[in-house]
């Protein structure tokens, strides 16, 4: 067989392979459009939110762990992120639990009642009720987070408790923002 043959032979049989170790630019997932009112009485949005990074913890009102968990978690590793917390159930079934209740039952997640330790308060987290993102973005399980960067992209979505402070740090950085 002559060297020709057999580096034609050769190019017939990676031919298949080509782009196959190449990096691929995958397009990124934008975070669903959203508009509503929080806790503190303002308006959030992804106009509002653009521009930095910020986390998003899918939750439920009668959700106490995993979801409490993982916002204290969170604050835990580094206090005071930009954190919008949005119920994964419908407005229209919101338990009767206001939006000030449902703020005041996770911040005392961490109290300790026999010590008089009230621990940390939830203070820049938005609650806010009835949003469709989780249901836009599939999520089934309440405690589940989405971390987004500055221009709105998601840049890694956790289905379930997260409570490791590197992972969520690493998380945060990946996104954009400054550990």
């Amino acid at each position: 067989m002559s060297k020709m043959t057999m580096f034609a032979m050769l190019v017939l049989l990676l031919a298949p392979l080509t782009g196959c170790t190449a990096e691929e630019e995958v397009e990124a997932t934008k975070f669903p459009m959203f508009s509503t009112v929080a806790d503190d009485g303002q308006t959030y949005s992804n106009a509002r939110m653009e521009g930095g990074a910020y986390i998003v913890v899918f939750s439920a009102e009668w959700c106490n762990s995993p979801c409490y968990t993982t916002m204290h978690a969170i604050w835990a590793a580094k206090a005071e992120l930009p954190v919008l917390v949005m119920s994964t159930d419908p407005a229209e079934n919101a338990s009767g639990v206001t939006l000030s209740e449902w703020h005041a039952s996770a911040d005392a997640h961490d109290d300790d009642e026999t010590t008089g330790d009230t621990g940390v308060s939830l203070t820049t987290y938005a609650f806010m009720k009835g949003s469709d993102v989780a249901t836009a973005l599939d999520i089934t399980r309440p405690g589940s987070l989405a971390f987004v960067n500055a221009a709105g992209e998601i840049t890694y979505l956790h289905e379930g408790r997260m409570d490791s402070t590197e992972d969520i740090l690493t998380r945060w950085a990946e996104a954009g923002g400054s550990v």
